[in-house]
């Protein structure tokens, strides 16, 4: 468990270095973050007793999330750029809510407890930190980081989807 805070923390770090300090050698603290918590969490799973109908809950539930974070946009521009070009990215789920991911990840994480046992602490947990992470993301780092955010907070709720959102994502 500690494993997947400390990938929380850098996850945070690579905000923070996007948003305020620009260091090149800060910009694999995201990734890094991933790569930490997809161990620590795979390392905690229960193989020899999986329940098939929650396993494929869980790769639902993944799929959507990779689709939302990496196949939803460029993710050249979201995640590699470091300049002032990038972009507030409004259109699919993220015309639904600022944040999907989060959605997402906590079903993911739900989903794996009744798939492979991942004990019902490191689910809470994971899943609390990672809003925490987009709260911080949405109040400090990305309005300094995207551009247009701050307008695109104005009209997309943070988390929960509106009917309005759910209704232009119908309307292409």
């Amino acid at each position: 468990m500690l494993i997947g805070a400390a990938a929380f923390l850098l996850m945070l770090l690579g905000d923070i270095n996007d948003a305020a300090w620009h260091k090149g050698a800060l910009r694999l603290c995201f990734p890094t973050g991933l790569v930490l918590l997809a161990a620590a969490t795979a390392l905690r799973l229960d193989y020899s007793g999986v329940d098939a109908a929650w396993c494929a809950v869980s790769g639902a539930f993944l799929l959507v999330l990779l689709y939302v974070l990496f196949g939803s946009f460029s993710v050249k521009d979201a995640y590699v750029r470091q300049d002032s070009g990038r972009r507030v990215y409004d259109k699919g789920f993220y015309a639904l809510c600022r944040h999907p991911g989060v959605l997402f990840f906590a079903g993911l994480y739900v989903s794996l407890h009744y798939a492979f046992e991942l004990p019902w602490p490191d689910a809470a947990l994971y899943s609390t930190l990672n809003l925490l992470l987009a709260a911080a993301e949405d109040k400090w780092f990305f309005p300094r980081s995207i551009g247009g955010y701050v307008e695109y907070k104005k009209r997309v709720p943070f988390l929960i989807p509106t009917s309005a959102g759910i209704k232009e994502i119908f309307k292409k």
